[in-house]
């Protein structure tokens, strides 16, 4: 017998149970799984995309880590696909944080004190070509 039945159907007999039709009791893991995976998407677009604004991908990527593993505890124990995406994206976007700072940092002390002159040569000694669109005074 594969089929499930309840006593006291219509006729008063044993009626099947259908459980495609019951409501399905949500343990709050989706809403933080989806908030995982949303945050993670926007550390990276604050990364590759809008790179001037790759300072706010470190929070968007902590806080979707935080929230990967909210759903993951309040699933009982196993991380739904969207926590393991958003956590994914997450751990993607704090590597490249870190790469970018590690070259806002070397860029800054290497012409931080050179003067426009002194740039141009920088760049066409190691680039071998100067920007026609480097602003000159």
């Amino acid at each position: 017998m594969d089929q499930n039945y309840v006593f006291g159907g219509q006729n008063g007999g044993f009626e099947p149970i259908n459980f495609g039709n019951m409501p399905q009791q949500d343990n709050g893991s989706k809403g933080y799984a989806t908030a995982s995976l949303v945050l993670g998407i926007l550390s990276m677009v604050f990364i590759c995309i809008l790179c001037c604004f790759y300072y706010a991908a470190l929070p968007c990527a902590i806080l979707s880590i935080v929230f990967a593993f909210v759903a993951k505890k309040k699933n009982g124990g196993t991380m739904p696909g969207k926590a393991v995406a958003g956590l994914i994206l997450a751990i993607i976007g704090i590597l490249l944080f870190i790469v970018c700072i590690a070259f806002e940092i070397w860029f800054t002390a290497t012409l931080g004190g050179m003067t426009d002159e002194e740039i141009l040569a920088w760049l066409e000694e190691h680039l071998g070509y100067v920007p026609e669109s480097f602003p000159t005074e």
